[in-house]
């Protein structure tokens, strides 16, 4: 299993403040505040033209000027679960203005730090950006993840993902896209068993609202819930 982190695209290579957004169309996110840069509010920029947001702390307001320096990714929606681990791979993306997704960085999972302040956190093994004729443009949410991705800024994929991502990167043929792969036939209906399950009303408000920023549904949220309790464990 890989992780894919959707972030805010950054005119110094992820490793500082951005120079002269508000003149850079592909900063368009940061500068119209449709990011949570900036708590999500409009940045600006400061006497020397470099981004500025209503905090200088780049913990706090922008990960990506410190990504590849400081290489942490958050998670605003709760702790790292058990489909986070060290080792695991790990694709970077931004998005551009007509929708599309570009690829322009690979790394893997150094460690996880779920207690830390503000955030828990994903610590990536040191990495730079990959050269910009490596950089995989025009992919849709669904060939990266399979489905429409909302919220939050990661998904995780299956290695069938990861080899076509990698093989991207490595120069593959833009044909090899997740599009162009065969469809698996869905499971029998005779492969299920329905159960009637009766949730408390905060427990269920708060897998609708989860299940809204992942856009997923709440039976998908369930089935994996279990599955990951089943695990490892023998009857």
């Amino acid at each position: 299993m890989g992780i894919i982190i959707r972030v805010a695209f950054n005119n110094q290579g992820w490793v500082g403040p951005c120079q002269n957004p508000l003149k850079d169309p592909q900063c368009y996110q940061c500068t119209e505040g449709r990011v949570y840069v900036n708590s999500g509010k409009p940045i600006k920029e400061d006497e020397n033209g470099f981004c500025k947001g209503d905090t200088q702390d780049g913990q706090a307001w922008c990960w990506e000027q410190t990504l590849c320096t400081k290489y942490f990714w958050g998670n605003a929606i709760g702790k790292w679960g058990p489909r986070a681990y060290s080792g695991e791979k790990v694709y970077l993306v931004y998005r551009e203005r007509d929708g599309s997704y570009t690829l322009w960085g690979r790394t893997k999972v150094d460690r996880i730090d779920n207690e830390a302040k503000d955030y828990p956190k994903l610590y990536l093994e040191p990495f730079k950006p990959l050269p910009k004729d490596k950089w995989v443009r025009g992919l849709s949410d669904i060939d990266l993840t399979g489905k429409l991705w909302l919220r939050p800024n990661f998904r995780y994929i299956d290695n069938k993902r990861e080899a076509v991502l990698d093989s991207l990167i490595e120069g593959g043929a833009p044909e090899q896209k997740f599009k162009e792969q065969p469809r698996i036939s869905p499971p029998s209906q005779a492969d299920y068993m329905t159960i009637n399950l009766r949730l408390k009303r905060n427990v269920m408000e708060r897998l609708e609202k989860f299940a809204h920023s992942e856009g997923r549904e709440v039976e998908e949220i369930t089935r994996e819930a279990i599955a990951e309790w089943l695990k490892g464990r023998e009857f």
